[in-house]
C-alpha cells in the first residue's frame, strides 16, 4: 500500500494575515494564507515570520486551527530585523528550508508568493527555481492588484504566459506606479523559464476563455453580474478575429476598458493600441489627424505627419465616440476599412496599413442614420461584431462588489484606508447612476478625499449629479427612528454648495449667486465652518 503524499504550504506571514478589512464596515476578507487554504487542502502549513509579526503569526495559526483542525501548523521565526534586507532574508530562509526539505519525504510542496515583501517573494522564487525547494508557486490575484479569497488563487506556471507575471512578484510596490506610456521591463527569456520549471508543477485545465481572467485583472475590470460577464466573454471570442468591433453603451460604462481588453486578448497585444477621441478633433483637422498629411498640404503643414492609422499599423485603432465624425470623414474612413489603405491629405499615393478597428459610441447609430448624420454603409462595415455594455442601473446587484473593488484601489494610494458603512452602501445601491461606473468611481474618490472619519456614512457620500427622476423630491429619505432632519438639511446644503462650486469652476462669487446666498456663506463652508444658519 502506497504511503499518502503529504501536501504542505510554505508562506510568509503578512500584515494582511489572517484577515484584512473589507470595504464595508465590520466585514473582513481572508488574507493571502487563508485564501489559499480555502482553495486547497493541506496537511501541513509552515508559517515563516519576522519577530515583528509574531502576533500575526499566532493569530493566523489560531484561524487555521479553527477552520481546518486537521491541518498541522509549524512556526518558523527568522532572526531578521529588516524584512527588506534581501541578503538576511534569503540566508535565514534558505537555511531553514534546506533543513525542512531534507527531513521531509513523500511531500508535495506549495509556496504562497502573494505575501511578504518583494525580497521575501524573490527568495521563494529562487529557492523553487533552483531546486532547493521543489514547489508549485501559488498566487492570489497579483501584487499590482491583490484580490484575496479562494476564487482568486491560481498556480503560477513557469512554462507559459504566467512566466512574465513573476516579474511582478519580485518587484516592489513602487514598480507598479510606472505610467502606462513608459516602456515596461522585459519578461524573462524562455530558455531560462524552461530550465527553471518546478518539477512538481501541475497544469490546470485550460479555461473556456484563455487569458480572460488575467486580462480582466490586469485592466482592473470588475465583473460581478451575468450580463457583464457575457459582454466580457463576447470580447474574448471576438479578440481572436480580425473583424471590426463596435462597442455600444452609455457614457461611463467602460467602453475604453473593453477596447483595451480586446487588444490585450488579441494576437496584436505586443503592437500599439492607438486611441482617438473623435469628439475632440476639430472638424477641419479630422482627415489630417486620422490619415496624416504631406508637407505643404495646407497652410501650417510644415512637415509630413503620420495619421493615427499609420501610427497603429500592425496594432489596434480605437475610435471612441465615432458617431461624432463628420460625414466627409466617414466616407474616407469607409474606404480605409474596405481597402486597408490610407491616403494622406495632399498625397495621391495611398499607403497600406494593417489595423484592427474597434469603434465605440454612446449614440444610437440607427437613429443617426435615419437623421442623415451617419453613413449606413459605414455602420454595416463596423458593426460586424457588436458588444453592448450595460448601464450600471441595469445591474444593481453588482454595485456592492464594484464599490468595494473601487474603494480598495483608492485605499492603496492612501496611508489611512476608508470603509463604507452598510447604510452608505445601501445609498449607493439606491442611486440610479446616470454617469455609470465612472460616476461611482468619482463619487468614491471625492468622498474619501473629504472624509473626516474612517467609516463613511450615507450623508458623507458626495453625490453631486442630478438623479434621473421627474420629481426632484422623489429621492428624499423616508423618516424613520434615528433620522435627523437637521443633519439631513445640513448635508443637503453641503451638496448644493459643492455642486454650485463645481459648476462655477471653484468661483465662490458665482456659486453664491447661483445659490442665492452670500459669498461669506460659501467661504464659511470651504473653511469647514458651515452651520444650519449660514
Amino acid at each position: 500500500m502506497m504511503e499518502q503524499i503529504c501536501q504542505q504550504l510554505f508562506a510568509f506571514v503578512d500584515h494582511k494575515d489572517p484577515f484584512m478589512p473589507a470595504g464595508v464596515e465590520e466585514e473582513e476578507l481572508p488574507g493571502p494564507i487563508l485564501s489559499i487554504l480555502g482553495a486547497r487542502a493541506f496537511d501541513r502549513v509552515h508559517l515563516f515570520h519576522t519577530p515583528q509579526l509574531s502576533q500575526a503569526a499566532t493569530s493566523t495559526e489560531e484561524a487555521i486551527q479553527d477552520r481546518w483542525p486537521e491541518c498541522r501548523v509549524v512556526h518558523h521565526e527568522l532572526p531578521v530585523s529588516d524584512p527588506k534586507d534581501y541578503s538576511s532574508v534569503m540566508g535565514a530562509l534558505a537555511r531553514q528550508v534546506r533543513h525542512i526539505a531534507g527531513s521531509s519525504t513523500d511531500t508535495e510542496n506549495f509556496v504562497c508568493v502573494s505575501s511578504g515583501t518583494a525580497e521575501m517573494r524573490a527568495a521563494w522564487f529562487l529557492l523553487a527555481a533552483s531546486g532547493v525547494l521543489p514547489a508549485t508557486l501559488l498566487q492570489v490575484g497579483s501584487p499590482a492588484e491583490p484580490l484575496f479569497g479562494a476564487g482568486n488563487v491560481k498556480e503560477v506556471r513557469l512554462d507559459g504566459a504566467d512566466w512574465s507575471s513573476l516579474r511582478d512578484l519580485v518587484m516592489p510596490q513602487e514598480y507598479f506606479s510606472i505610467s502606462k506610456d513608459e516602456e515596461q521591463p522585459p519578461a524573462f527569456s524562455r530558455p531560462f523559464a524552461d530550465a527553471c520549471s518546478a518539477p512538481t508543477a501541475r497544469r490546470q485545465s485550460e479555461p473556456a476563455y484563455p487569458g480572460l481572467e488575467d486580462a480582466l485583472l490586469k485592466l482592473g475590470i470588475f465583473v460581478g453580474s451575468a450580463v457583464l460577464r457575457e459582454a466580457a466573454e463576447r470580447a474574448a471570442i471576438a479578440a481572436g478575429s480580425e473583424l471590426p468591433v463596435l462597442l455600444l453603451g452609455e457614457t461611463g460604462t467602460g467602453k475604453d476598458l473593453f477596447a483595451r481588453l480586446l487588444h490585450e486578448l488579441s494576437d496584436r497585444r505586443e503592437q500599439p493600441l492607438v486611441a482617438v477621441n473623435c469628439a475632440a478633433i476639430p472638424k477641419e483637422l479630422v482627415e489630417s489627424h486620422l490619415f496624416g498629411h504631406v508637407k505643404g498640404a495646407f497652410t501650417g503643414a510644415a512637415m509630413e505627419q503620420k495619421g493615427k492609422f499609420e501610427q497603429a499599423d500592425g496594432g489596434t485603432l480605437f475610435l471612441d465616440e465615432i458617431g461624432e465624425l463628420p460625414l466627409d470623414a466617414q466616407a474616407k474612413l469607409l474606404r480605409v476599412v474596405q481597402d486597408g489603405r490610407v491616403e494622406p491629405v495632399g498625397s495621391q499615393k495611398p499607403r497600406n496599413v494593417d489595423v484592427r478597428i474597434v469603434a465605440a459610441t454612446n449614440r444610437d447609430l440607427r437613429q443617426e442614420i435615419a437623421a442623415g448624420r451617419f453613413r449606413e454603409d459605414l455602420f454595416y462595415r463596423l458593426e460586424v461584431v457588436q458588444i453592448k455594455l450595460p448601464a450600471l442601473r441595469e445591474r444593481p446587484g453588482e454595485i456592492p462588489g464594484l464599490a468595494a473593488a473601487l474603494l480598495k484601489r483608492i485605499n492603496m494610494r492612501r496611508s489611512r484606508p476608508r470603509q463604507l458603512s452598510k447604510d452608505a452602501l445601501r445609498r449607493l445601491e439606491r442611486y440610479v447612476w446616470p454617469g455609470n461606473v465612472r460616476e461611482l468611481s468619482n463619487v468614491l474618490e471625492r468622498s474619501v478625499l473629504y472624509a473626516r472619519k474612517d467609516v463613511l456614512e450615507p450623508e458623507e457620500l458626495l453625490i453631486t449629479s442630478r438623479p434621473h427622476a421627474a420629481d426632484p423630491l422623489a429621492t428624499l429619505p423616508e423618516p424613520a427612528p434615528g433620522f435627523s432632519l437637521e443633519l439631513f438639511l445640513l448635508q443637503a446644503r453641503k451638496h448644493l454648495i459643492l455642486r454650485a462650486l463645481e459648476k462655477c469652476r471653484g468661483n465662490q462669487s458665482g456659486a453664491a449667486e447661483l445659490l442665492g446666498v452670500s459669498k461669506q456663506a460659501v467661504s464659511k463652508f470651504l473653511k469647514g465652518k458651515l452651520d444650519n444658519r449660514g
